[in-house]
């Protein structure tokens, strides 16, 4: 089983499966999914950072300026089209998340996600809705294998 989100998802479904208000056997269906997520998020910080790195400020002893909005770093003024050029890129990739030893957990994961009977709206009920359409898709081609 996998899951296909674009990078610019993978915090607000991270956030949104942490926050979500499970009894203890969902939780541990969600656990799995979630390091599977982790992971993905890890990823894209490491990506984010190799385009700070390139087209970032550096201090004296080269190491990256922080903004003033503590949000990320200085970019280069004359770098800063092609960096938001690469980083709009970068965030557009869609992101394969496979379920590998735990698929058996991911399966459950989207039964429990189908379940929920908590209250969202805004950014949570969007990703909801982004993760279900990739859980049910998964469950169709499953379907269709049976």
């Amino acid at each position: 089983m996998k899951i296909t989100l674009k990078n610019y998802e993978l915090s607000a479904a991270l956030l949104f499966i942490q926050e979500m208000a499970l009894k203890a056997a969902d939780s541990r269906h969600r656990s799995k999914f979630k390091s599977s997520l982790i992971e993905a998020v890890k990823g894209l910080q490491e990506s984010e950072l190799e385009l700070y790195e390139l087209y970032g400020e550096k201090d004296s002893e080269g190491q990256l300026i922080i903004n003033e909005e503590k949000t990320g770093y200085e970019i280069k003024a004359e770098n800063r089209h092609q960096f938001y050029l690469e980083m709009k890129v970068l965030l557009d990739e869609e992101v394969v998340i496979k379920s590998g030893l735990y698929a058996k957990n991911f399966e459950k994961f989207g039964q429990v996600l189908a379940n929920y009977d908590g209250v969202i709206s805004g950014k949570e009920a969007d990703i909801y809705d982004r993760l279900m359409d990739e859980f049910e898709k998964q469950e169709e081609k499953q379907d269709v294998k049976d």
